[in-house]
């Protein structure tokens, strides 16, 4: 179902396994079996080993971008309510006739 997804970017990683468990150092072979060729749009394939938090990846930067902005938000926020409870503008009624 992953592989099915569009991907919005050039580049992207699709998770094809998991690992459930800590691999020992030393030499692995992966034997890969290519059955969707992509060299009539000049695509390329790569086996990518990983490391994954519980929030799906490895950089952190972009929860740390997300946390920042919206700390300047709320901030932001809290200035412009004092500003209009304090210095709020008297309107007069005005009556057209």
């Amino acid at each position: 179902m992953v592989w099915m997804r569009t991907s919005g970017l050039p580049n992207f990683r699709k998770l094809w396994g998991r690992i459930e468990s800590d691999l020992d150092s030393g030499n692995y072979t992966v034997r890969i079996q290519d059955v969707y060729d992509v060299s009539s749009f000049d695509g390329e394939k790569h086996v990518v080993l990983s490391t994954a938090n519980a929030l799906g990846g490895d950089n952190t930067y972009l929860g740390i971008a997300y946390l920042v902005v919206g700390g300047i938000t709320i901030m932001l926020a809290l200035v412009f309510a004092i500003k209009g409870y304090f210095y709020s503008r008297k309107v007069d009624n005005l009556h057209y006739t």
